[in-house]
């Protein structure tokens, strides 16, 4: 996504989306983190599972006026109309429904991005077609049907991944990709977007702690790539890093964000 948050002190803010209870600190040890985002690939799908039944969670049983809030990114271009609940639903089934893509479409050919570097390319390019596709989606259909359509995508894409070799090669979108590196990039995208949910709807994060932990190790490793390495101290906490990375929050580091 190409975007960035407003930011602010509000319901749904930084401040909110981190858990009550003593603020635990969410962030795993250096080793363990990379671990959960650089394990095995059913290490890699149980991980996305667990993080994609959180977020249909959270949809199911949304009001009307719940599908109408809008979220709080803002469009490439400032003039558009903010996403709403409802169109963020449908970038949940395109973002993770490219799995489904890449292994129909398996090729011998040599992987051309991973993990990381998928999420490199030039922001003012990709948002406004990402921003198009979510309205093309939900096109003809009604809140009501989103759940259903969430469901059926992401139970199809863990069992379809789950069916094929870890080293399958197929479109990733910008270039091919191996099957485990593309489902470890819907790790970052379901908890990215998971944060853009409950920002919207006022809730605190509901991301799991080992997809904080894979989302957290993979932008460390895109920072070091595309600036300086190393995460400012202030966000040592996996959660607050994510925020602030991926632009849902601010950040005084120059650097930030490095995906919108």
């Amino acid at each position: 996504m190409t975007w960035r948050d407003r930011g602010g002190t509000g319901a749904g803010s930084r401040a909110s989306l981190t858990p009550r209870v003593g603020r635990v600190k969410l962030r795993l040890s250096a080793a363990l983190a990379l671990e959960v985002g650089m394990g095995s690939y059913e290490d890699t799908i149980s991980v996305l599972e667990a993080e994609l039944a959180a977020v249909e969670r959270a949809f199911a049983g949304l009001s009307d006026d719940q599908w109408r809030l809008p979220t709080k990114l803002v469009p490439v271009d400032p003039d558009l109309p903010h996403w709403t609940v409802f169109e963020l639903a449908g970038h949940f089934d395109i973002a993770i429904g490219l799995t489904r893509m890449l292994i129909a479409g398996a090729e011998a050919s040599q992987p051309g991005r991973d993990r990381t570097s998928f999420f490199i390319n030039p922001r003012s390019e990709t948002g406004p077609v990402v921003y198009g596709y979510a309205y093309q989606m939900v096109q003809g259909k009604t809140p009501a049907d989103m759940p259903g359509v969430l469901h059926e995508t992401f139970s199809k894409t863990v069992a379809e991944a789950r069916a094929v070799p870890a080293g399958l090669v197929g479109p990733g979108y910008f270039a091919p990709m191996r099957a485990d590196e593309f489902m470890a990039s819907r790790i970052v995208e379901a908890v990215v977007h998971g944060i853009d949910l409950a920002q919207a709807l006022g809730r605190e994060s509901f991301a799991t702690a080992d997809g904080i932990a894979a989302t957290a190790a993979i932008l460390d490793d895109l920072l070091a790539r595309r600036t300086v390495p190393g995460r400012p101290p202030e966000l040592s906490d996996d959660l607050e890093w994510i925020v602030a990375a991926s632009g849902r929050g601010g950040s005084a580091d120059n650097r930030l964000p490095l995906i919108g």
